[in-house]
């Protein structure tokens, strides 16, 4: 949940989680492997090899395929009706086409020999040399058939990934399409570590993210028909053999079978990349008031401030001018015609926003709880919102972020300021760039502090914490009131 580079994705997907903190659960161990989605929503597209050799097998036991290529497995496939007949080799073997080109290519054929185009519901196939871009698949079939992937000599890989243990093509609890690795615990832990904050963290730091992800997992199985959890930020970031490091697996082994639990049992263990500096009560975001999720100072959390890639995640801004506001939470289903003004209703005990108002041309429309990130495009709820007229603003030529900025904005370069610089040794004369003269156009400036929902463990407060010299335990009981560390055995 820390990872800046995935600030959209994020922001989305948490935005979009239920609100809802899951029921606290009794104890008891983990199982020894788990089974984690790592597709997206709606899956059409499943490319899985390996980096040994790949043995792909349907739910009865038969081999389907055995070898080197990758796999392919398609969802509404569209092709020539005589899947013999296949369209004219690529000029170039090397050469890759997209589906637009091929589509192009199968309809100009399908008028020349009278062959008609059909959509395939489900087929599977594997990678040649790129000869025959639509060549035979290995077989079709009318729904989504279960298939299992195992690897022999390597590791599995999916959508660019590589995973240990096996993986299985299904589906998820609405029918759709998906990719499930299962895979040991300890690895998935070990994992999720690295996914969630940097590996070069302090140790005490990584491992009270162990903990956390451990108790988040114990308390989030069987959640689902076809596997047990989602792998990323619905439930917590896994990234397969990418998220491991020494470090990491050092961590889950440090902090073995270990969990935090309240009145004896397993606490719901909410996390987010930075508090901005004081943590929520649960209810201000979530469903449920729960007495080990209370606010608390996490001063650590400016710590960030000083990091090239994590300042954004203490204080940030984002500023829109009104249509861009309009057309941005227009593509979230808000209309409200011309965004006029946004009124910050309610704020809770902490500062940040509970319910928020957009008015517009067309009317107005209420924002509760953590929605705001959402349809703002924010990184916390703990904002404020101003409206700037349009105005002239100097930018140095060293800040390549804010250039960037004001020309989203759609600013008027008016002036630039240049320094005549004189070489002694050549009698020459060049131009420095010192900076640009902007005129800004009116716009809404949302200015903030944090990054996530804000609720426990605070990912830059733990590393600051642990900086400080404090234990994985003890930063765990600072950000949950009243806990105790227990010990389940196993992974």
């Amino acid at each position: 949940m820390i990872w800046l580079a995935r600030t959209v994705v994020v922001a989305l997907l948490f935005a979009a989680m239920p609100e809802r903190a899951a029921a606290s659960s009794p104890l008891a161990p983990l199982p020894p492997t788990i089974r984690v989605n790592i597709s997206l929503l709606g899956t059409s597209y499943a490319k899985i090899g390996s980096t040994g050799s790949l043995t792909v097998t349907r739910d009865d036991g038969t081999v389907v395929y055995q070898g080197y290529q990758n796999s392919v497995a398609r969802r509404g496939v569209r092709r020539l009706a005589d899947p013999s007949r296949s369209v004219v080799s690529l000029r170039d073997p090397s050469e890759r086409r997209s589906r637009l080109q091929e589509v192009r290519e199968a309809r100009r054929r399908a008028q020349l020999e009278d062959i008609p185009i059909v959509s395939v519901p489900f087929e599977f196939s594997v990678e040649g040399d790129g000869s025959e871009a639509l060549a035979t698949p290995l077989f079709s079939a009318q729904q989504i058939t279960p298939l299992h992937y195992a690897a022999t000599g390597g590791l599995l890989t999916f959508d660019g990934r590589a995973f240990r243990g096996t993986l299985d093509l299904t589906r998820d609890d609405e029918g759709d399409m998906i990719v499930v690795n299962q895979v040991d615990t300890a690895s998935y832990l070990a994992s999720v570590v690295g996914s969630e904050e940097p590996t070069t963290w302090m140790p005490e730091a990584l491992a009270a993210q162990a903990i956390a992800a451990r108790t988040y997992l114990s308390t989030h199985l069987a959640r689902h028909d076809s596997y047990d959890l989602e792998g990323d930020t619905r439930d917590q970031e896994y990234d397969g053999l990418a998220g491991e490091a020494t470090s990491t697996v050092k961590a889950v082994q440090r902090t073995a079978g270990m969990i935090a639990t309240y009145n004896g049992r397993a606490i719901e263990a909410l996390y987010s990349a930075n508090a901005g500096g004081i943590t929520e009560d649960s209810e201000n975001v979530y469903a449920n008031a729960l007495p080990y999720l209370r606010s608390v100072p996490s001063p650590a959390d400016e710590i960030a401030q000083a990091s090239s890639w994590g300042h954004t995640s203490w204080v940030w801004t984002t500023e829109f001018t009104a249509p861009q506001l309009r057309s941005y939470i227009g593509a979230r289903g808000i209309d409200v015609g011309d965004p006029q003004r946004i009124d910050l209703v309610r704020l809770t005990g902490t500062g940040r926003v509970l319910s928020a108002k957009i008015v517009g041309s067309g009317g107005s429309r209420d924002i509760g709880k953590d929605k705001a990130r959402y349809y703002f495009g924010l990184r916390s709820t703990l904002f404020t919102v101003t409206t700037h007229p349009e105005e002239i603003e100097y930018v140095d030529a060293s800040n390549a972020e804010r250039v960037r900025q004001v020309e989203l904005l759609g600013a008027t370069l008016e002036r630039s300021f240049t320094l005549n610089v004189r070489d002694p040794d050549r009698m020459a004369r060049t131009l420095r760039v010192l900076g640009w003269q902007y005129r800004l156009p009116a716009r809404f400036v949302f200015t903030g502090k944090g990054y996530g929902h804000g609720v426990g463990m605070s990912q830059w407060g733990a590393q600051g914490m642990a900086l400080g010299g404090n234990s994985a335990e003890e930063i765990l009981r600072h950000y949950y009131n009243g806990i105790e560390i227990t010990n389940l055995g196993g992974a």
